[in-house]
């Protein structure tokens, strides 16, 4: 036997679908960006034709760390939807997409081990999203983080 721990696999849906952590960050109450689920491209794209502030649009499973678009304009923010949804770039992960009010600043992660009584929080981290200097490229992933 080797010992190990996880997520329930209700929980783990915080990681596997931004479209349900999404869902629960405001069900609960937790500050995050505007946002909008979509399961249909052309209702997505109808969505990108009646707001004014930048997005970024997300497959909502998990695509390796690479499964975000950030456009620049609104006819990149379509392609990424057709991209996404209908090219399937990022393969079934691209099923359900997030399109997320593009906030600007700093990001960090916090994890935290709990065995139900007692939570230990590790330090915050924080990965290199873009590949290329001046938050520009695609995204990579994470290739380095620091804590």
């Amino acid at each position: 036997g080797i010992f190990c721990f996880g997520p329930t696999a209700k929980a783990a849906l915080l990681e596997s679908s931004k479209a349900f952590s999404k869902d629960f960050m405001t069900k609960y109450n937790i500050p995050t960006a505007r946002y909008k689920n979509f399961k249909d491209s052309n209702e997505a794209k109808d969505f990108i034709e009646k707001i004014d502030y930048p997005v970024v649009v997300k497959a909502s499973g998990l695509a390796a760390g690479k499964g975000v678009i950030i456009p620049s304009t609104k006819e990149e923010t379509l392609q990424a939807i057709t991209d996404i949804m209908d090219k399937k770039i990022f393969g079934s992960a691209g099923d359900e997409i997030v399109i997320e009010e593009f906030l600007v600043g700093e990001e960090v992660s916090v994890l935290a081990f709990c065995d139900g009584k007692t939570a230990f929080c590790m330090p915050g981290a924080q990965d290199h999203k873009r590949a290329l200097d001046g938050d520009q490229g695609l995204n990579t992933g994470g290739m380095g983080a620091y804590a």
